[in-house]
């Protein structure tokens, strides 16, 4: 009997490569901010936690101008960072196998809804999906919210796992107390610290 009856996938990183569109959106939000631009080396803090963080930390403002920023950010993420990302070699393979073997499948991801379920429909993965949880137009839920959130809408009672490529999603799976499979050819963990360097490990992973 399999361990899980929910696979929780993270979306940047980890399903879509969403780096050039997410990085685009910094240097668009530091244009209609007036921001000092950062170095091309930090732009790779935004992809994981929510931008309203990285805008206060690496940028040193406040919450009402990290909100402001972030709006921006998002704007240019609906309008044209869409556009920019591209699916994980054999992505989506793995997906139709998982849903052939009957796991239930979610994406949480610190996207907002709107721009999640979008990206997921223009590169033909939302059709493996039961259930899709992003990030709230108040910009307030974190990884471990929107995990549990997957796991109640699947009516799972943790019978869970969280599958990411940085220690934000390791770090939600383990607040909501459900197993994590780490990827490393998204943008945290090393090969040394994945435990899977490509998709189709992850059915390793799983036992297949």
């Amino acid at each position: 009997m399999p361990k899980y009856n929910l696979i929780i996938f993270d979306l940047d990183g980890t399903l879509l490569d969403t780096s050039e569109g997410i990085y685009k959106s910094v240097r668009y939000a530091e244009t209609k901010m007036g921001f000092l631009p950062i170095d091309e080396q930090k732009l790779h803090f935004f992809i994981g936690p929510p931008p309203v963080e990285m805008y206060k930390k690496i940028y040193g403002v406040d919450d009402a101008t990290a909100q402001k920023a972030t709006s921006y950010h998002r704007e240019y993420g609906r309008t044209k960072a869409i556009y920019e990302a591209i699916p994980y070699k054999n992505i989506r393979f793995l997906l139709a196998k998982l849903c052939e073997k009957s796991y239930k499948l979610a994406v949480a991801t610190l996207k907002q809804q709107e721009i999640a379920e979008t990206l997921l429909e223009m590169y033909d993965l939302k059709k493996y999906f039961n259930i899709i949880v992003g990030m709230n137009a108040q910009e307030t839920y974190t990884k471990s919210f929107l995990i549990e959130q997957a796991i109640k809408k699947a009516g799972t009672n943790n019978a869970a796992v969280m599958i990411g490529d940085t220690v934000y999603d390791e770090a939600g799976a383990r607040e909501v107390g459900i197993d994590f499979i780490s990827v490393s050819y998204g943008f945290g963990f090393s090969n040394a610290e994945a435990l899977c360097s490509e998709p189709l490990e992850i059915l390793n992973c799983l036992g297949y």
